[in-house]
C-alpha cells in the first residue's frame, strides 16, 4: 500500500477523484439535475467516471496550461449534460476555487515538500508526497464546502449580472501565480518570501471580494424583493380599483331596478283599479292588452339574499353564473344592512370566493355541482363557502391554496390583503372532493 500511495501517478489519479467529487459537489450545491439524470443515476456516474479519466490523462501531460483547460472542461462538461445551467453564479464561484486552489498547490510545494526550483510550463510529479497531498486535498475540500455553505444559490439572472464583474478577481489571481511563479521556481533571481506575501495578499483579497459579493448579492436580492413587492403592490391596487369600479356598476344596476320595482309597485293599485273597470264592462281583449303592456314594463326583480344592499348585488350576481353553470346552490345569509367594514372590498373578497367556487365546480360532472353559502352575522361576520371540487385542493406552508395560474393568484392575494387590513381571520379546509372556506371578519 505504502509502495502504492508513493507512486506519483496514484496520487495524481487520486487527486483527481477528489477534484471531481467536489465538482459534483459544487454541481449539486448550485444547480438542479435534469430529470432524465435523476431517473438514470448510473448515467451519471459513467459521465463523472470517463470525465475523471480524462482529466487524469491530461494532467498526466504535466503542462500546467494544460491542467487549467481541464480543471475547466471537468468541471463544465458534467455541468451542462447532466444540470440545468439558469445562472452562472455556480462557474463563478468554480473560478473562485481554482484561484484558491491554485495558490495552495503552489504553497504547499515550496513550504511543506521544499521545492525551490522548477518548470512551471512542464511540471514534474516526482516532488509529491502522501503527507503533501493529504493537506492539499483536505484544504481543496474545506474550500469547497465554504463556497457551498455560503454561496448564493437563488436562480436570479439579474444576480448574476451584478456580480459577473467580480470574476475578473480570481481569474488575474491565477494569471499572477502562473507568471509570477514560473519566474521564481525557474530561479530568476525573484525573491521567495516576495513571490510568499503577493500570493497570501492574492488569497486574502478573494476571500474579502467573496465575502463581500455574499453580502451585496443578500442586500441586492432584498432591494430585487422590494421593488417587486412594490410592483405588486401597484397591481393589486390596480386590479381593486378595477374590481371596485365593477361592484359599484353592478350596484348601481341593482338600485335602478329596484327602484323601478318600486315605482311599478306604487303604480299597481291605480293599474289594478283600471283592470277591474275594463273586466266590468266586457272590455276583454282591452283588459289583455293593458295586462301584457304592463309585464312589458316590469323589470327583473332582484333577489333579496340579505339585508345589506352591496353584498347582496355581489351575491346575486354570481350565484346567476353559477346557475347558468348549473351549480346547485343553498345559501343562507343573515347580514345586516350596516357593517364595521368597508363594504366594497368585502363584497369583492366574497365575489372572489364565489368565482373560485364556480371555477371548481365546472370541473366536476354537473349532477355533482353544488355550493354552500351560511353568512351569520353576531358582533361579527361568519361568512362560510363549501364547494364540490375534481380533487383535493393543495394547500402551501401556510395553509393557503397553492395555484400556478396568475389569475386565481391575484384573487386570493385580494382576500388576503382584506383579511389583513381588518385584522380577520381566514381559515381554507381542503378535502376529497370539496373544498371550504371559512371568514371571521372583525
Amino acid at each position: 500500500m505504502a509502495d502504492l500511495l508513493s507512486n506519483p501517478y496514484t496520487l495524481l489519479l487520486l487527486g483527481d477523484i477528489v477534484a471531481l467529487f467536489v465538482y459534483y459537489a459544487m454541481h449539486m450545491s448550485f444547480y438542479v439535475m435534469r430529470e432524465f439524470f435523476k431517473k438514470h443515476r448510473i448515467l451519471v456516474f459513467m459521465i463523472y467516471a470517463l470525465t475523471v479519466l480524462s482529466f487524469f490523462y491530461a494532467n498526466t501531460l504535466g503542462v500546467i496550461y494544460i491542467n487549467l483547460i481541464a480543471s475547466f472542461l471537468a468541471f463544465l462538461i458534467p455541468l451542462f449534460i447532466c444540470y440545468k445551467v439558469n445562472h452562472i453564479r455556480g462557474i463563478i464561484y468554480f473560478i473562485f476555487y481554482i484561484a484558491a486552489q491554485s495558490a495552495i498547490e503552489v504553497i504547499i510545494t515550496i513550504y511543506v515538500q521544499g521545492v525551490q526550483s522548477m518548470d512551471m510550463v512542464k511540471i514534474n510529479y516526482d516532488f509529491m508526497t502522501p503527507q503533501s497531498y493529504g493537506i492539499i486535498l483536505s484544504l481543496q475540500i474545506i474550500v469547497v464546502r465554504v463556497i457551498c455553505l455560503f454561496g448564493n444559490k437563488d436562480k436570479d439572472k439579474r444576480l448574476d449580472k451584478e456580480i459577473l464583474p467580480y470574476v475578473v478577481l480570481p481569474i488575474a489571481t491565477i494569471i499572477i501565480l502562473v507568471l509570477d511563479g514560473n519566474r521564481y521556481l525557474r530561479g530568476e533571481e525573484y525573491n521567495l518570501s516576495q513571490y510568499t506575501e503577493l500570493m497570501v495578499v492574492l488569497v486574502a483579497i478573494n476571500i474579502l471580494v467573496f465575502g463581500f459579493l455574499e453580502k451585496n448579492t443578500r442586500l441586492m436580492k432584498m432591494e430585487m424583493e422590494a421593488r417587486q413587492n412594490e410592483l405588486k403592490l401597484q397591481s393589486d391596487a390596480v386590479i381593486m380599483e378595477i374590481a371596485t369600479k365593477a361592484m359599484r356598476e353592478r350596484l348601481a344596476i341593482s338600485e335602478s331596478i329596484m327602484q323601478q320595482d318600486r315605482a311599478m309597485r306604487h303604480d299597481r293599485r291605480h293599474f289594478e283599479a283600471l283592470l277591474q273597470t275594463l273586466l266590468q264592462d266586457g272590455k276583454t281583449q282591452e283588459a289583455l292588452d293593458c295586462l301584457n303592456e304592463r309585464l312589458k314594463q316590469e323589470p327583473h326583480s332582484v333577489k333579496r339574499y340579505c339585508e345589506n344592499t352591496t353584498l347582496n348585488a355581489a351575491i346575486t350576481h354570481y350565484l346567476s353564473m353559477a346557475e347558468k353553470e348549473n351549480i346547485k346552490v343553498n345559501i343562507s345569509a343573515n347580514i345586516p344592512a350596516n357593517l364595521n367594514v368597508d363594504e366594497m372590498q368585502l363584497a369583492i373578497v366574497i365575489s372572489n370566493l364565489i368565482e373560485n367556487a364556480i371555477h371548481a365546480c365546472e370541473k366536476v360532472p354537473e349532477s355533482e355541482r353544488r355550493i354552500d353559502i351560511t353568512a351569520r352575522y353576531k358582533s361579527q361576520l361568519l361568512f362560510e363557502i363549501m364547494n364540490s371540487c375534481a380533487e383535493k385542493v393543495k394547500l402551501d406552508e401556510e395553509g393557503y391554496p397553492f395555484n400556478t395560474e396568475e389569475e386565481h393568484g391575484i384573487g386570493t392575494r385580494s382576500v388576503l390583503n382584506f383579511i389583513n387590513q381588518t385584522d380577520s381571520e381566514i381559515r381554507y379546509i381542503a378535502e376529497e372532493k370539496t373544498f371550504k372556506v371559512r371568514m371571521l371578519i372583525n
